[in-house]
């Protein structure tokens, strides 16, 4: 199916030469897309349209030359109007960008065609990675948890790897947005480049003087500026996109920039982000030595059927459509299976899909909207289903087995309708040796079966591998786990919600709320805390040595394999490397047992007993406070000189001694962290203790 509004030379649209291969089709179009979602969120509401206008006619020059049936029609379009793409065009500013005004009929249009017909704020399945459509799916969290943590390790080199359009862009601008301020960012989307340019990209990204043609030149300017840098508290990260099309040389050049260090840390921190030809790259001989330096590495999967329902409705929200799209379950399934999961072809169908339902008139999205959109796409082709294999594969196979075992028995085998010997028949041999009832368990159809609770699930598969120990309790009635996959099996047989409650209840338990208050504890649990418990939550990524230095009891989020989705864990106290954690149960196991499936994540709930003033209480505040401040500082040795209720120079300088002491960022602002640690390490404040003294 060829779209009518095939109106203009689409290789002139994306810059392009008429033989351009796919890879620069796909380079072409995503420098655009992002100088234009650069520079929208700025501007006037009309120029905005404008831009959305363009990037309309983008997104349909790309789709049209990504697709052989619809590239072969357009080329014949091409000679029928006797206009070939000019040889002199290129690839970096096409002219129509400039020139190009609005169609009469879209001007007064606030954006996509089938917008206001919907009624949505904007055009829901974009393929412009915007960074509040992001879908943190368990495999998203893992990644971006990974990243923050790299960057926190401060390790030399990351590497996230995921097919095309899993959302690698879209999770590195998530996490370009999480970095704070004191960090120096190099984010290079254009591998296209060698060893020169490489360096005057990197200096140009960071403000340095770039135009130099001596690499020797631009790496001294570089380590200067991580030296300043360093000295600042600040951290330098370079990003890179695309990473599987470096050169060799190119990434060679990456492993000498790893080398600028002082004696204890490295002053600069790289990412490479790519497809899974990356690997390929990295697996050749002469770069073993960069494949050594990355220290973190993950992958980034597909969605599974679930969390592609949940991705469609989270795009559906953000773009105010909840409730004004009807997108049926079996629809949901189909876009699952043409898709495979990928974020970007979800987004593709589903865009196409409510073009269909805009031209027909209906916002009931069906199973055949979603056919014609895959049609109309071309060529997409679906997973197949497990009853497709049923129908296919095993009944056939049934089928024949069927036939053979009634040929055997007609005509090969004896007659089994009485014993061998004559003297009795098979009803009477079942009847002198009648089944044993004494278990009638084992008769019980699976679906009737009573769910068994993790301890009986995990006590069941420890019998079967004969590895049961004489004593599985430790002396504290703790049920004791060595291995990561017994921890799997335990919390499998949890939902999210319910190893959310269970998890909560132990944080209760550490605060000293009795049971009567536990047993409000419901779905909403972590919420809860907060709002019946006067208990404020802090979020962190990190690994366990932050939780010590903290020293609150924490709820960890664990992800388990296999698409089988995230649990809460409750870790109420650590001694040496191993932990006690709360589920259903009191569990006690090695800290690297959970290492492997913990995402990083951590909630901490903890009391703020002096309703301290938010994230005010820094140089230059005035109040009472600042005194209470400074007289607990001195009770801990950290503050000498007179108290005033000015937050000032000696002040701050106290906070600075107390962070540094306890291990967390010393900016000499008086925030959550410190409020948490100063709390816990007053006595005449009750509050847990992860460690305890």
């Amino acid at each position: 199916m060829i779209i009518e509004v095939q109106q203009r030379n689409y290789y002139q649209v994306l810059g392009l030469q008429a033989d351009a291969s796919q890879d620069k089709i796909d380079q072409a179009y995503k420098r655009l897309i992002r100088r234009f979602d650069s520079a929208g969120s700025s501007q006037s509401p009309q120029i905005q349209a404008s831009l959305k206008a363009k990037i309309a006619l983008l997104q349909e020059a790309y789709d049209t030359l990504s697709n052989k049936e619809k590239r072969d029609e357009h080329h014949r379009w091409i000679e029928e109007q006797g206009k070939r793409a000019p040889a002199s065009a290129t690839n970096s500013h096409p002219a129509f960008l400039k020139d190009w005004k609005m169609p009469a009929d879209i001007k007064n249009k606030s954006g996509n065609i089938y917008q206001d017909y919907f009624g949505l704020s904007e055009k829901p399945f974009d393929l412009t990675p915007d960074p509040k459509y992001l879908y943190l799916s368990p495999k998203h969290k893992e990644v971006l948890a990974h990243l923050v943590y790299g960057i926190q390790e401060n390790n030399g080199f990351l590497k996230i790897i995921g097919e095309v359009g899993t959302g690698k862009t879209m999770i590195c601008r998530s996490f370009l947005r999480e970095l704070h301020a004191d960090f120096s960012i190099a984010y290079i989307f254009n591998p296209g480049i060698d060893e020169l340019e490489l360096l005057q990209t990197i200096n140009s990204e960071l403000g340095l003087p770039s135009e130099s043609s001596s690499k020797k030149k631009l790496m001294d300017v570089l380590n200067e500026f991580l030296l300043e840098e360093r000295k600042k508290g600040h951290r330098v990260v370079v990003i890179i996109d695309e990473a599987q099309d470096l050169l060799p040389s190119v990434l060679e050049q990456l492993r000498l920039l790893s080398n600028l260090e002082t004696e204890t840390e490295k002053l600069i921190q790289i990412v490479l982000i790519g497809q899974p030809e990356l690997d390929k790259v990295l697996a050749e001989e002469g770069l073993r030595q960069l494949k050594q330096r990355i220290t973190i590495q993950w992958e980034l999967l597909p969605l599974n059927l679930e969390e592609t329902r949940g991705y469609i409705q989270h795009r559906l929200n953000v773009a105010l459509g909840k409730g004004k799209v009807e997108l049926t379950r079996p629809s949901t399934e189909l876009i699952f299976r043409y898709s495979k999961g990928i974020p970007r072809m979800i987004n593709v169908i589903a865009d196409r899909a409510m073009l269909i339902a805009y031209t027909q008139n209906t916002k009931n999205i069906n199973c055949k909207i979603i056919r014609a959109a895959v049609k109309d796409i071309g060529g997409l082709k679906p997973t197949v289903s497990w009853v497709e294999v049923f129908w296919k594969f095993v009944v056939p196979s049934v089928a024949m087995m069927g036939l053979i075992f009634f040929i055997l028995h007609d005509f090969a085998l004896p007659d089994l309708k009485t014993n061998p010997g004559g003297d009795k028949n098979i009803p009477e041999i079942i009847q002198e040796n009648p089944i044993d009832l004494s278990n009638p368990g084992q008769l019980v159809p699976k679906e009737f079966a009573p769910k068994p609770s993790p301890l009986e699930k995990l006590d069941a598969m420890e019998k079967m591998e004969a590895v049961l120990p004489p004593e599985n309790l430790a002396a504290s009635d703790a049920l004791v786990l060595t291995q990561p996959e017994k921890l799997v099996t335990y919390l499998s047989s949890l939902s999210h919600e319910e190893s959310k409650v269970e998890a909560a209840k132990w944080i209760l338990e550490a605060w000293g709320f009795d049971q009567s208050g536990s047993e409000r504890v419901d779905g909403m649990a972590l919420e809860n805390l907060e709002m019946e418990f006067d208990l404020s939550s802090y979020e962190l990524n990190g690994n366990f040595k932050r939780l010590t230095n903290l020293n609150y009891p924490a709820i960890l989020e664990v992800a388990l394999p296999n698409s089988m989705g995230t649990k809460y864990l409750a870790l109420t106290s650590v001694k040496g490397d191993r932990g006690v954690f709360g589920s259903v149960d009191k569990l006690e196991m090695p800290l690297e047992t959970i290492n492997p499936l913990w995402t990083r994540k951590a909630i901490i709930f903890w009391k703020d007993f002096e309703f301290l003033p938010g994230d005010k209480l820094e140089k230059g505040y005035e109040g009472k406070e600042v005194i209470w401040l400074q007289k607990n500082l001195r009770l801990l040795g950290f503050f000498m000189g007179r108290e005033a209720s000015h937050y000032g120079e000696k002040t701050e300088k106290a906070v600075r001694k107390f962070q540094r002491k306890n291990n967390i960022k010393d900016d000499g602002k008086f925030h959550t962290e410190s409020k948490m640690l100063l709390y816990n390490l007053l006595d005449i404040y009750p509050t847990p203790k992860l460690i305890e003294p």
